[in-house]
């Protein structure tokens, strides 16, 4: 019998198909020529008269009105898709199979109904489905191409009438998914609308509860869904008993709670919807990670929802998932500084600064392995925080950053990990033997004479390194100067004919932008070139200790050639802050003991925090000088 709803009508050997003039007066809905034709006896356009069966009695109609066309929509298709109520009442009457009759895409008048949005159309089918017979009342459950029922289809296209009529008089369509597995409920939560989901889930009239399946996509809810949306529809499903409650403990396949989706999504009212008064259950379930509610919330920076979590779960630093890892740890790895400055700020988190995970990795290990100034100045200016924590591997936070540095032999300024390291070197944060890269263990005698400068044979290799390296930082210094040169040639707007007053000047000379020109342009000349001699003077013959300050040099002028201030300012913001409150001015100028010579507090200082943060900025205030004097040139000798 189902397979007979799938097949399109035939009469006869050939299936018969609808005339163009009947095809016109359906999708026109003209319903008086509608009439006129069913009026007719004998023959209609050369289609011959029969009976179709009703009941018992027969009713006479044009063969014509049991036709379809191409695609397999029949006559009372064609008036549903339209919603011309006044000529599918008619054909219902005069052919009532046809009410149970599919398309090629499987779809039954009901669903072009719903498609339309017609709730008179609908009305009308539904009252000739009901009680009519088996093969009708199977329509009412059919499903189309695509697995969807009627009312899928409504809910899908937001005809919240049709919705409405369907759940009054066939609710238990809402407990039909599709093959996919959503249900209309689901699809109504995903779409944000409040007035359906309130339909699907309103009792029918003698008080039981709706019918309504909840189910998802990959095992999640329709509950789900609605956290991540709107506090209303999630007070709506919730409101649904006996169904809705359970839903805040139930997982889906990532074994994630609909409190870990308004977690994830920052819905901060509906997870003091899902926590106020209801059980704590749903706080200490993991999911297929191990991580809880409160991870979540750390990994995506929310903690004002921490602090929700955390009143509903007092035990919340027992909480760690299959790595081992606390809210902290989670959000140190994910660089979430607004987490870590929460946690640092609140003495009731402080049994977190210094927990280690299944490695036996702190925060602050965490943040240096990564990478992370900012996380790590928030985490030392807790003067709680301990730098001298081994891992499991004999580590500390200071050895793990030097690794990360050691293989790749880049020390430029802007490498995070050479802030961090320069950092954790001005607290004296402890380094062991174990911290150096396997590939510099065999050179750490020779490094120590490299600082000292008492080194006079070197590896091979690591000269090579340094040429290939200056080779590098000349082509790029040797390139801006060249710009730089030629842009002074080149000017904005050109020069002044030599048969006009001034000729040879810039056109532009007299303005201050062109002014502003021209100490940026010297500028980038001057240091561009003043790097490439120290480059290209750094030569293999030349001593060791030399090379060290020509290359370091180089490599400090060529960014102010370059570099903006808002390239490399955001990665030393609260690293001075954190060095004074744990080492106060000996910090700051990198000096600890006694010196032995003079030499040493020159070199401490040159590597201090307070060289480091002064040189670059002598620079920007050099320039700004330059263009205040530009300024106060335009402005008392604005002819000049």
């Amino acid at each position: 019998m189902a397979g007979a709803l799938c097949t399109p009508v035939n009469l006869g050997p050939e299936r018969v198909t609808l005339s163009d003039e009947l095809l016109h007066v359906l999708t026109s809905g003209d319903a008086v020529h509608f009439n006129e034709l069913l009026s007719s006896g004998g023959q209609s356009n050369g289609h011959v008269t029969v009976n179709v069966g009703v009941g018992p009695t027969t009713a006479t109609s044009s063969s014509c009105l049991l036709g379809v066309t191409s695609n397999g929509n029949t006559a009372l298709h064609l008036a549903a898709s339209r919603g011309h109520a006044e000529l599918a009442a008619p054909i219902c009457e005069r052919a009532p199979t046809l009410v149970a009759t599919r398309n090629r895409c499987l779809d039954t008048p009901l669903h072009c109904a719903a498609k339309a949005g017609s709730r008179d159309v609908a009305a009308s089918l539904l009252a000739r489905m009901r009680g009519a017979g088996a093969e009708e009342e199977m329509a009412l459950s059919a499903r189309n191409r695509a697995g969807a029922t009627a009312l899928y289809e409504a809910v899908r296209h937001g005809r919240a009438p049709v919705v409405d009529l369907l759940m009054a008089e066939a609710p238990e369509m809402a407990s039909l998914p599709t093959h996919d597995g959503f249900s209309p409920l689901y699809l109504a939560a995903s779409i944000d609308d409040p007035d359906m989901v309130r339909a699907l889930l309103r009792p029918s009239q003698d008080g039981t509860p709706s019918p309504a399946s909840f189910s998802g996509p990959e095992g999640r809810t329709a509950l789900h869904v609605a956290a991540a949306s709107t506090k209303e529809i999630a007070e709506e499903i919730l409101s649904w008993e006996p169904v809705g409650p359970s839903l805040l403990t139930e997982v889906d396949s990532s074994g994630r709670t609909p409190l870990q989706y308004a977690v994830l999504y920052g819905s901060f009212h509906v997870v003091q919807l899902f926590l106020d008064g209801r059980t704590s259950e749903q706080l200490r379930i993991p999911d297929n990670h191990g991580l809880f509610p409160v991870h979540t919330a750390a990994m995506v920076g929310r903690a004002s929802v921490i602090d929700e979590l955390i009143k509903k779960c007092p035990d919340y630093y027992e909480l760690v998932d299959e790595g081992g890892r606390n809210l902290l740890h989670c959000a140190v790895q994910h660089d979430k500084g607004s987490v870590v400055c929460h946690v640092c700020q609140n003495d009731k988190l402080e049994m977190l600064l210094n927990a280690t995970d299944d490695d036996g990795n702190t925060p602050l290990h965490l943040a240096a392995k990564h990478g992370f100034p900012r996380i790590v100045s928030l985490l030392l200016q807790k003067t709680s925080v301990e730098t001298c924590i081994t891992n499991k591997d004999g580590l500390t936070a200071a050895d793990l950053c030097g690794r990360a540095i050691a293989p790749r032999r880049l020390h430029y300024f802007l490498n995070p990990h050479c802030v961090v390291r320069k950092c954790l070197y001005w607290l004296r944060a402890r380094v062991t033997l174990d911290g150096y890269h396997p590939q510099y263990v065999e050179h750490i005698e020779s490094f120590r004479k490299k600082i000292e400068g008492n080194e006079d044979e070197t590896s091979n290799k690591e000269d090579d390194d340094m040429i290939n390296n200056g080779r590098h930082g000349t082509i790029a210094s040797v390139l801006i100067a060249t710009v730089a040169f030629a842009a002074a040639f080149t000017v904005p707007g050109g020069f002044i004919a030599d048969d006009h007053p001034s000729a040879g000047t810039a056109i532009f000379a007299k303005r201050f932008a062109f002014r502003g020109f021209v100490v940026s342009d010297t500028m980038a000349f001057v240091c561009s070139i003043v790097a490439t001699c120290f480059l290209i003077y750094g030569a293999k013959k030349v001593p060791r200790k030399h090379r060290l300050w020509y290359h370091a040099l180089a490599s400090g002028l060529v960014p102010v050639a370059v570099c903006f201030p808002g390239i490399w300012i955001p990665l030393h913001l609260g690293l001075p802050k954190a060095v004074w409150r744990r080492a106060g001015w000996r910090g700051l100028v990198n000096v600890y003991g006694r010196p032995s010579s003079l030499r040493e507090p020159f070199y401490c200082f040159t590597r201090s925090l307070l060289f480091d943060n002064l040189r670059r900025p002598f620079f920007i205030v050099l320039i700004s000088t330059a263009f205040i004097a530009a300024v106060a040139l335009n402005i008392v000798l604005p002819n000049y």
